[in-house]
Order: structure tokens, then sequence, then C-alpha cells
């Protein structure tokens, strides 16, 4: 036994044309697999099968403010219902590691979105970006490389790092013709959240496994403590006087994050929760407030719930 037995290293990831830089922790792919327990009354369990297969690539990205139409696509942002995201067309994506490694997840999509901290505070990308790499259109999964390939000993001739593209953004906070929240400020940043809702089910064959995933929506949210408006102004939006029954986009509208030439805007949104009111000389009177995005409409027909700039 001897030190070469042990394997570490850095490496960066490449998909769609994009090049992918990852912050301490890196990158994790995952080989994932389904099984069904095969059992006897006497036996109890005592084998099993494989029912589906998948690869997961995941990992925090640096803090850097490139590849923004990847990493928040459209298809996400104002997303056709119903509609496949996989599709037929091979979107390979590769991790290329230092020591030579390369492993090439060849059928592979966005399926988490990165959650996103706007603070001088904390890292820019809050949460793990993750893509999944299901098989590979005209293959069987008893064929090798319908999933993935793996190889040693390459080249390895990472992309220039471009540290210009670092964000620990100070932002300035609209939420339009709100009474008292036309310009505020929030006391540890903001948190966005985008929530994707994939469906892989309707898209699985017996015998094949998951082929692609139906997309039943999006929906983005942001959370953070505003200063500036007043209690009474707070609490006004949180229980409005009006009827119950009343759609919450009565209430909403775009809350945009600005910090220099980059924004953020959440459509339509409107007050979902609170942390409450709190009377206590070491925290603020006002809780943390969260916004969460409706569906706008434009002619009858629904446009993008967040944009990204």
């Amino acid at each position: 036994m001897n030190s070469s037995n042990i394997i570490v290293g850095p490496g960066y990831a490449t998909w769609n044309a994009g090049n992918f830089r990852f912050g301490d922790g890196g990158i994790k792919a995952k080989f994932v697999k389904n099984l069904r327990e095969i059992s006897a009354e006497e036996f109890g369990r005592f084998d099993s099968v494989t029912t589906k297969r998948r690869v997961t690539v995941s990992g925090k990205l640096w803090s850097g403010w490139e590849n923004l139409s990847l990493i928040l696509p459209g298809v996400a942002l104002n997303p056709a219902i119903g509609s496949k995201l996989f599709g037929v067309t091979a979107l390979p994506l590769v991790v290329n590691g230092q020591d030579g490694s390369r492993l090439t997840v060849v059928h592979a999509q966005l399926t988490k979105l990165a959650n996103l901290t706007l603070s001088v505070e904390k890292e820019l990308w809050s949460a793990d970006v993750e893509w999944t790499g299901l098989l590979l259109p005209g293959n069987t999964p008893d064929q090798a490389n319908g999933y993935y390939t793996y190889s040693i000993g390459n080249a390895y001739a990472a992309p220039a790092f471009d540290k210009t593209k670092f964000r620990a953004p100070v932002i300035s906070a609209t939420w339009t013709g709100i009474t008292g929240f036309t310009s505020f400020a929030l006391k540890s940043g903001a948190q966005i959240d985008w929530k994707y809702d994939l469906d892989f089910e309707p898209c699985t064959v017996d015998g094949y496994g998951e082929l692609d995933a139906i997309i039943n929506g999006f929906e983005a949210s942001c959370k953070g403590l505003p200063i500036g408006p007043t209690e009474a102004q707070v609490a006004a939006q949180l229980m409005p006087a009006q009827a119950l029954g009343v759609l919450e986009s009565t209430n909403g509208a775009d809350l945009t994050l600005t910090f220099g030439a980059n924004s953020v805007v959440l459509k339509q949104a409107f007050l979902a929760e609170n942390d409450g009111f709190a009377w206590n000389r070491k925290q603020n009177r006002v809780g943390e407030l969260t916004w969460r995005t409706t569906v706008p409409f434009t002619a009858g027909a629904p446009v993008a719930r967040a944009s990204v700039a």
C-alpha cells in the first residue's frame, strides 16, 4: 500500500459550451440506481434487481457571475409546462480532473438550479447546482457507454480563470409601487431560491428506466429582512384588509434587486411568509420576509416568472 492508491485532486466541468468552476468542495458525481428487492417467505430478502439508473453531477459554484444563461436557463424561468426537458439530442457534461481523469455524462441536463445569495458576507451561489444524466437516446441499458464514459491519462488544459467575474454584491431593493418598499435595504442580504418542478415518472419505461423528465413548473422566492419600511407598512402587506379567496397576485408586484449593472427581478411577487414581529433588545422588530413569484400573463399567455442580468 502506498499513496498512489489515494486519489485526490480538483477539476472543472464543461457543459453546453460553458466552463464551470466550483468553490470549496469541488465536484461530486454519483452513480445512482433504483433497486427492487427480491424475497421469498422462507428466506426473506435474498437479492435485488436494478430498475432505473442515472448519473448526477453536483457542486457549489465559485462566486462568479458567469454562464448565467446556462445556470438559470430560459426554459426554467419561463417553462413550457408539460414539455420534456432532455429531448433526443445528446448534450454531454464533461468533468475534467487535474490528474488526467475524465468523466463524460453522455446525455445530461440541468435539473437543480443554483440558489443565489446577494450579500457581501456570503458566497454568491448558496446551494449546489445539479446535472442529471440519463440513458443516451437510441441505446439500451446493457450497451456500453449508454450513460457515461470514464478515462484516465488525458491532457489537462483548464480554461483561463476570470476573477473579474467575482461578485459580493451590495444590493438595493425595490418592490414596485408598494408603499414603504419603493426603496429599501436588506439586513443580511437576499436569499433567492429557484424551485424547478420536474417529473421523471411519465417518461419512465419498463426495462429502460428514466428517459426524460416533464417540466411541471417553476417558482422563485426571495427571503430577506427589509430595512426601511415601517412596521405598519410591513403588516399591511402581510395581512391586507381584503376578502379571503382573492388571488395573491392582486397584492403582488415586481421585486427588483439591483447591484451595479446587474439585477434579479422576481415577477409579480407577493409576501407569502414572515418570521414574526419581535419585541427584543437584540432582535430586529420585523423578522425575515419571504416573497414568492406568481405567473404573469400577457395577452392571455404566460411570460417569464423571473429575470437575471
